[in-house]
């Protein structure tokens, strides 16, 4: 199976870009503890991403997955370690459940969206893009364990 940490890789590389003249991006500093629950209208949402986007140019981009309850932790350097202090646009996307690893799915990625796992629970579109989805945190100097985030 494909585990949390290369679904996280995998959220890592697509925000990083594929270009091979670019230089390697720094490790984040000021990283802390980020932790919270994602729910739509009550409801726990699992398998989704939340991508928290940095509003300053220069800071790094913090993914989670969510679990069965819709918690999530972000990580920046690494899964789970966390974000960057400062403030940040959110993204959520539904990633879908762990695929079975099988080199077929590596070697034969999916570009047809409409053959892409559907969540069972439909979010608003606008969530997707941090830049319209009006969802905004602030990460504070000493983190954030509780954070709840619900989606209307």
């Amino acid at each position: 199976m494909i585990d949390r940490r290369s679904l996280w890789l995998a959220g890592l590389g697509f925000v990083a870009g594929c270009g091979g003249d670019q230089p390697v991006a720094q490790p984040a500093k000021n990283v802390v503890k980020v932790s919270g629950t994602l729910t739509y209208q009550g409801k726990a949402l699992e398998h989704f991403n939340v991508s928290f986007v940095p509003a300053d140019e220069g800071k790094h981009t913090a993914f989670g997955l969510t679990d069965a309850a819709g918690n999530f932790t972000l990580g920046t350097n690494q899964p789970g370690d966390g974000a960057a202090v400062g403030k940040y646009k959110i993204g959520v996307t539904y990633s879908g459940p762990p695929a079975e690893q099988d080199s077929s799915v590596t070697a034969n990625p999916i570009d047809d969206d409409k053959l892409l796992p559907k969540a069972p629970i439909k979010i608003p579109q606008h969530y997707a893009n941090p830049e319209k989805s009006q969802l905004t945190q602030e990460v504070p100097a000493g983190g954030l364990t509780d954070l709840k985030i619900d989606l209307k």
